[in-house]
């Protein structure tokens, strides 16, 4: 692959070539995979002993890195793309809420019932407790609601932690965006520095680490806004391959990622292979593929007393997750993306939301 800067777009603010001009959707699928078999790992031993440096975890970290990464940097684009603030928040919940809401309806009306250890009355009066509603939709421990008791690990949908963590991330960009801050560097910069601080602080805290994550938001981002300025050499990206590879011998690994995983994770995209180019034209199933795995996984490990070898428990919550991540994707995500280019007239009468008044709208037109 040649010096390039890739990601240059047109005056409408898209990647030349539409969707099908890069290889997003097969990194967004591969990524989702490795989160799959890393899960299907980790729920079957019950995250016991697992360290944060276990090759599986590292895989893990490497997929959901590499999601955000392309995340920040499509969002990034869609936030130049797009003529309103509310036009912006139109198209982010359109490609979050409704698959995310049946998702969430699906775990805990279908999976729910039938695998949970409570009688009928008792699981919906649990669900509807106080308990059970502090838990729900992004909850972890399954206990109030008598899910997964004997499995090793308990956790009902372990993935959506990440969900309003990304949607944080959507405000951010808005809210640089309107206050004509997106394109400096100084406040990415100030952003990070942030970020670094509150990890190293809570560096010791499984959960509250997990706040790094959104680095690779940033920094995906942060990538698009400057493309014109960055040039995507095999070289780099090979010096930063080996220094990601190496460093997985160190406790450096973590570091290491956030330095190489965002130019890689781009670079990739990029790169012109017409096979995963036109990966995607059957469909958009990474984020399905997200939020279906996990309560699969557990109900799949529960079914079967954790009596699945990983390979088989990997292959098959694989199959099961991906069939509802196709049906997700044709019956749910797709059709509600078609309301994306309704127009701003149409959106303010559906949403019920006033008209700016006139000298906000002339700003905004000249900010634009």
């Amino acid at each position: 692959m040649k010096t390039e800067r890739p990601g240059a777009v047109t005056e409408g603010g898209s990647v030349p070539g539409g969707r099908f001009s890069n290889n997003f959707d097969f990194l967004r699928f591969a990524a989702a995979a490795m989160i799959v078999f890393a899960h299907a790992y980790s729920l079957r031993l019950g995250y016991v002993g697992m360290g944060m440096y276990d090759p599986v975890t590292l895989v893990a970290q490497a997929g959901l890195a590499a999601l955000l990464v392309t995340s920040g940097y499509l969002i990034a684009m869609s936030w130049e793309s797009t003529a309103s603030p509310l036009r912006f928040a139109w198209k982010r919940f359109l490609r979050v809420v409704p698959g995310l809401a049946i998702a969430i309806f699906i775990t805990l009306f279908v999976i729910g019932p039938l695998m949970t250890s409570l009688p009928p009355g008792e699981y919906f009066a649990a669900l509807f407790s106080p308990a059970g509603l502090a838990t729900a939709p992004f909850f972890e421990d399954g206990s109030a609601i008598g899910l997964f008791q004997d499995n090793p690990w308990t956790y009902v949908n372990g993935s959506l932690w990440t969900i309003p963590v990304e949607v944080l991330m959507y405000g951010v960009v808005a809210a640089l965006g309107i206050a004509g801050l997106l394109r400096r560097w100084g406040a990415f910069a100030a952003l990070a520095a942030v970020n670094i601080l509150v990890w190293m602080y809570w560096f010791d805290d499984p959960r509250m680490a997990k706040v790094r994550f959104t680095l690779y938001f940033l920094a995906g981002a942060f990538l698009y806004l400057h493309r014109h300025r960055i040039a995507y050499q095999p070289v780099v990206a090979g010096a930063l391959l080996l220094l990601l590879g190496f460093s997985v011998l160190t406790p450096y690994v973590t570091v290491a990622g956030m330095i190489a995983i965002p130019y890689l994770t781009i670079y990739a995209a990029h790169i012109p292979i017409p096979f995963l180019s036109t990966f995607g034209r059957p469909g958009d199933f990474s984020y399905g593929i997200y939020i279906y795995h996990y309560p699969v996984q557990q109900a799949l490990i529960q079914v079967t007393a954790n009596a699945l070898l990983l390979p088989a428990l990997f292959g098959l919550s694989f199959a099961v997750t991906f069939a509802l991540a196709f049906l997700s994707w044709h019956v749910i995500e797709k059709p509600a993306l078609a309301a994306k280019n309704l127009g701003a007239d149409d959106l303010r009468r559906r949403l019920r939301v006033p008209s700016l008044p006139a000298f906000l709208t002339a700003w905004w037109i000249a900010r634009k």
